[in-house]
């Protein structure tokens, strides 16, 4: 999956938070309210997934960066 699909993601778990409330309101139908809180749980793991990547190439990019403005500071130093 996309990094840049991180807030999609989490806009999906909220609405699925919202739904969780409404069925726990309205009836006891603990088969929906499981299912919810499993969907809730994978798309919980993706996002700690998809965040570790970003979080991953942003160091690499910064890293990359970093060794970019040494490299040039040297050749013309």
């Amino acid at each position: 999956m996309d990094v840049n699909a991180l807030p999609s993601l989490k806009q999906n778990i909220r609405q699925l938070k919202k739904e969780k409330a409404e069925i726990l309101t309205s009836s006891d139908d603990s088969a929906k309210v499981k299912r919810i809180r499993r969907k809730i749980k994978l798309l919980k793991r993706e996002t700690r997934e998809l965040a570790a990547q970003k979080k991953k190439l942003a160091a690499e990019a910064a890293n990359k960066g970093s060794a970019d403005k040494t490299g040039t500071a040297a050749a013309g130093g």
